[in-house]
């Protein structure tokens, strides 16, 4: 709902805080599209002089809006509007490809690379195999809107895809290659995310400097007998992705 404005002012008679006022105000004018994506925004200076507050009332309005994803901020170059978020569901299992495309970005692999490796121990203990067993590695490097977003690691058990080394994927996704190539049906998954700062690689790979905030998530998928069938492992943007997920209910006492 969009704040009442006083002779195209704040409206300062209302316990609304007025950063917050400014903060709508911003954030009004990206989703109507006056703001469009890689827009710089009015200075601090300009904003303090349009809604007749002071500095730190703007410097908080637009920190919000950065740590909500809404916009950035680059030395030199000043605060523009950001790339909106990917929102990954967490109550469906969903392929990274898959999950683009619902958002109507064009998902892109520019590095793929496979592989067969032994084991290491806590990939073998996640598909519930012995350390040191052959598995299947692919490698990949996952684009959406032009830019890299994610670093990606696959991991499948030989006997279960046989020959996918050589047949490799069927277009962007994985699932769909497991699904359509060899009939598995994927009935559950178990995902553990965490922060991480991104290492010298991980920063060249995805075009942030070293230390950028990653997400890092292991997700290790299940069929309907409950096999495992794949562990990824997967180094998101934290400024380019976010989770949802639904609670239900409250536990019973």
């Amino acid at each position: 709902m969009q704040k009442k404005e006083v002779n195209g002012l704040l409206d300062k008679t209302q316990p609304i805080p007025l950063y917050y006022q400014v903060k709508e105000k911003i954030l009004d004018k990206i989703n109507k599209g006056v703001f469009n994506v890689g827009d710089i925004i009015p200075s601090e200076t300009e904003l303090q002089s349009l809604y007749k507050v002071s500095r730190i009332t703007i410097r908080r309005a637009i920190q919000e809006l950065v740590h909500e994803g809404y916009l950035s901020t680059q030395q030199g170059r000043g605060t523009y509007v950001s790339q909106p978020k990917v929102i990954q569901d967490l109550n469906l299992i969903t392929s990274w490809a898959e999950t683009m495309e619902k958002l109507g970005m064009h998902p892109e692999t520019k590095s793929i690379k496979f592989t067969q490796e032994p084991a290491h121990t806590p990939i073998a203990k996640l598909l519930e195999i012995e350390a040191g067993r052959p598995v299947y590695r692919i490698d990949r490097l996952r684009y959406a809107g032009g830019e890299p977003l994610c670093i990606m690691t696959n991991y499948l058990v030989p006997e279960i895809v046989p020959g996918l080394l050589e047949k490799g994927l069927i277009g962007e996704s994985l699932y769909e290659t497991l699904e359509k190539g060899y009939g598995i049906e994927l009935s559950r998954a178990v995902e553990k995310v965490e922060a991480k700062a991104a290492d010298k690689d991980e920063a060249a790979l995805l075009r942030v400097k070293k230390g950028f905030p990653l997400l890092y998530v292991v997700r290790t998928t299940y069929d309907a007998n409950d096999t495992p069938i794949e562990v990824v492992t997967a180094y998101n943007r934290g400024d380019r992705y976010a989770y949802e997920v639904n609670l239900l209910g409250r536990p019973k006492k």
